[in-house]
């Protein structure tokens, strides 16, 4: 996510003119009853397959996660979300009548060997129908992998360049789906956040300055990068630009230039949960004048408990939000249930995942078709616990936000705006699945 990692439209496409719904009329048409009407509405779970005595081999989902290592508390969540998926999906008579079972393997660092070595021995060894993900921090190599073997892929790397590369072989590429905006959308979205904001009339900066204090890989150094082709544009300047290596947590060094920059806000774009609970424990002990916006990463409650009160104020995004609305709410309290804890973000994401490619094979007539799975996802709506996706909208097989490139908030995932207020994060954009309002942290009250 990066997994929390969520995604956009690929680059340069020209943003259709749709019409959006309002959240009335989207939840009462499309989502009354909750997560287990909205499922079944999609074929989720049913009992076609068994009724129809199509029972036959089982479905084998396979993922390479990272379980071990400095984002094994993302691993956990997204093992969970796989888990929860696969457990409904069984007690309903399973996918197309087949029962389902996963495969998971360590991803433990990323380090590219054993990417590709997890991905080859899913395809191989494990025989699996499909993979899902989750992310990759260094992905592109997994994606011809699973091109060779034929092999289904949803993903949410999050990456421009798995869209891009998609995009430039689509007949090699039918099978790979990236189930969330790249991460581009971060840094295109970002100055819009930030004026809608001050538009409230609760926020007023001085000078329109942000500072941002990227990361090295792929992803983080993707998004500040997004930001910097947008920002001349948007009314907001930089004030700085700062590179750490990840995972970090000593930030004394950044928090001295940022104390000497005085920006109106800060963007830190580490996604890792400890690295950004350290940043804000470390700002807090003498805080500037700055909103402090973080990358997904709050999105684990791993965040909060490292945090504490100095994570209160802040502000985050993900291209993957778990909506709090009927369905996102039914999905976290049956979580909270099982697992007797909050839920994470990332679970959310491969609950959606497996459940984009049930639907799919219901759709297709069972699990063996893989090309017939494939146009199935393509030309449907898939509403989750995460929102909307539709992957219709270039040939890169990626879903698009909302409402960044689509005003149709029944195709465009939204890209959500959270503030951690009271200890909890709520969700404060876009509108119309925003719950509460952006309030000024209490380091600026002062």
């Amino acid at each position: 996510m990066t997994s929390e990692r969520m995604s956009q439209p690929a680059s340069d496409m020209t943003q259709p003119a749709r019409q959006g719904l309002t959240r009335a009329t989207f939840m009462k048409g499309i989502f009354a009853g909750g997560v287990g009407t909205a499922l079944a509405s999609c074929g989720f779970g049913s009992n076609q397959g068994a009724a129809t005595g199509k029972a036959g081999r089982e479905i084998v989902i396979g993922a390479s996660l990272p379980m071990t290592g400095t984002a094994s508390a993302d691993g956990l969540g997204l093992s969970r979300g796989i888990e929860m998926a696969i457990e409904e999906l069984n007690a309903a008579g399973g996918i197309a009548g087949r029962k389902v079972r996963s495969e998971i393997l360590d991803a433990k660092d990323f380090a590219p060997d054993t990417m590709v070595n997890n991905f080859k021995r899913l395809v191989t060894e494990k025989n699996v129908d499909v993979i899902v993900g989750g992310y990759q921090r260094t992905s592109g190599p997994e994606i011809d992998v699973v091109a060779n073997a034929g092999v289904l892929y949803y993903h949410t790397n999050t990456h421009e360049t798995d869209a891009k590369q998609v995009r430039s072989d689509p007949n090699r590429y039918w099978g790979i789906f990236q189930h969330c905006p790249t991460e581009v959308w971060y840094g295109r979205d970002l100055p819009g956040f930030l004026t809608r904001i001050e538009e409230t009339g609760v926020w007023k900066p001085r000078d329109h300055t942000l500072a941002v204090i990227k990361g090295n890989d792929q992803y983080t150094t993707g998004i500040s990068a997004a930001l910097q082709e947008v920002i001349e544009k948007s009314g907001w300047k930089l004030a700085l630009v700062e590179q750490v290596t990840i995972p970090t947590t000593e930030w004394g060094p950044v928090l001295a230039k940022l104390r000497a920059a005085n920006p109106d806000a800060i963007w830190v774009t580490d996604y890792l949960a400890p690295d950004e609970a350290n940043f804000m424990k470390q700002f807090a002990q003498q805080p500037i004048q700055s909103l402090v916006h973080l990358q997904y990463g709050p999105s684990n409650p791993q965040f909060r408990q490292l945090a504490g009160t100095a994570g209160d104020g802040v502000t985050w995004a993900t291209t993957i939000p778990l909506l709090q609305d009927d369905i996102g709410n039914a999905f976290a309290q049956k979580f909270q249930k099982k697992y007797n804890e909050t839920v994470s973000g990332t679970a959310a994401t491969t609950y959606d995942a497996v459940n984009i490619y049930a639907k799919s094979v219901e759709s297709a007539g069972g699990p063996d078709d893989r090309k017939k799975i494939a146009a199935a996802t393509k030309s449907m709506t898939f509403r989750g616990v995460c929102g909307s996706r539709y992957f219709g909208f270039d040939p890169d097989q990626t879903a698009r936000p909302y409402p960044g490139y689509t005003k149709d908030s029944a195709k465009g995932m939204p890209l959500g705006y959270y503030q951690i207020q009271n200890g909890k994060s709520v969700l404060v954009d876009p509108s119309p699945f925003s719950v509460a309002k952006f309030q000024l942290p209490a380091w600026m009250k002062a």
